[in-house]
């Protein structure tokens, strides 16, 4: 009896010696995997983090014909505006310095074959700044001087090839997507709606809740953004105007991300017929932002979307049968304006 119950201790003991054995090498396995697991994904987060910066920054979508041309920063040291004919025929305005100064002349900067090489032009105005402001095929300078006694803006707009220039007046005064001229025209006031501020001088309600905003000139079109957390609405709105009242036309929702946050900056929007399109920015945060072109072949009924990089300075055209994206980076330690233009046809409905 006492063999048998010596061999059945022992059969027990060798049981769960066994056992706990088998455990423990469960348990440092499992010890050992789990640092390893760790780093394996810090260095797989690292990884993307800087594959999607650099997709943020540079990437661009493969539906886009690129172009690339350069010129000189001492001829134009900042780009306020752009204004693309074609392809080739491209035309940057800006100022021989960026910031106020004595007879700061507007400079217009003037490519026929694409970037290969630039006419400057500077304009024979004595101004101590200037801004540049878009309207269809024409340009309008507003300068800004000041002469100790008083403070002046004058008001010029351009032939159609820019070498002209004609004095309409000066700006009495400075509203929120308008500068009213001081000169009459019949019996109203000339007025001159801009595009600069991008922000329409109207209540739209609850149609947009976002600061930033960009109207077309005539203001019937207004591209803006929606977020409202409690019904985790994040998406563009395209307003129109009918009978004086601005509704919502079209949406479409925010460009996702892993770690968006909800916030949108429409850059440059246009509309002919069933043809939209629209540039348009989206906020991850600190500065970081994804851009993108959105489009719509059929009214709005249906958008499409490609990556576009980021620029200092861009501009949207619709030419013909193709979509014209033009973007500007300053290259300071190169002394470097890049242009970069993308071209893209225009898909069929």
């Amino acid at each position: 009896l006492k063999l048998f119950i010596a061999i059945l201790k022992w059969r027990i003991i060798v049981f769960f010696y066994n056992k706990f054995t088998t455990f423990g090498k469960i348990l440092f396995a499992i010890g050992c995997l789990i640092p390893i697991s760790i780093v394996t994904l810090v260095v797989l987060f690292i990884l993307v983090i800087e594959i999607d910066d650099k997709w943020r920054t540079y990437g661009s979508s493969l539906s886009f014909e690129k172009r690339k041309s350069s010129f000189d920063l001492m001829i134009l040291p900042f780009v306020e505006e752009i204004v693309v004919e074609n392809e080739k025929k491209i035309t940057l305005f800006g100022t021989k310095n960026e910031f106020k100064s004595e007879n700061n002349k507007p400079v217009v900067l003037r490519t026929t074959d694409g970037g290969e090489s630039w006419e400057k032009r500077e304009i024979d105005i004595d101004v101590q700044s200037a801004s540049f402001d878009r309207i269809g095929e024409r340009v309008y300078i507003v300068g800004f001087v000041d002469d100790n006694d008083s403070v002046n803006r004058p008001v010029y707009v351009s032939n159609e090839d820019f070498k002209k220039w004609e004095y309409i007046g000066d700006a009495e005064c400075e509203q929120i997507g308008k500068i009213h001229v001081n000169k009459n025209r019949g019996e109203k006031p000339y007025s001159i709606i801009l595009e600069r501020d991008n922000i329409p001088a109207i209540n739209l309600g609850n149609l947009c809740n976002g600061i930033e905003r960009y109207a077309q000139n005539d203001k019937d079109w207004i591209a803006c953004g929606f977020d409202e957390k409690k019904s985790s609405t994040h998406e563009v709105r395209i307003l129109h105007r009918t009978n004086e009242k601005y509704g919502i036309y079209t949406s479409f929702p925010d460009k996702w991300h892993l770690w968006r946050l909800n916030h949108v900056k429409p850059l440059d929007f246009y509309v002919k017929d069933s043809l939209m399109v629209g540039l348009f920015k989206f906020w991850m945060g600190a500065d970081a932002w994804f851009r993108y072109l959105y489009y719509s072949v059929d009214g709005g009924k249906n958008w499409q979307n490609e990556k576009i990089p980021s620029f200092d300075k861009e501009r949207l055209a619709v030419i013909k049968n193709n979509i014209i994206v033009l973007g500007v980076d300053y290259s300071y330690n190169e002394k470097k304006g890049k242009v970069t233009i993308l071209t893209m046809p225009i898909p069929k409905n």
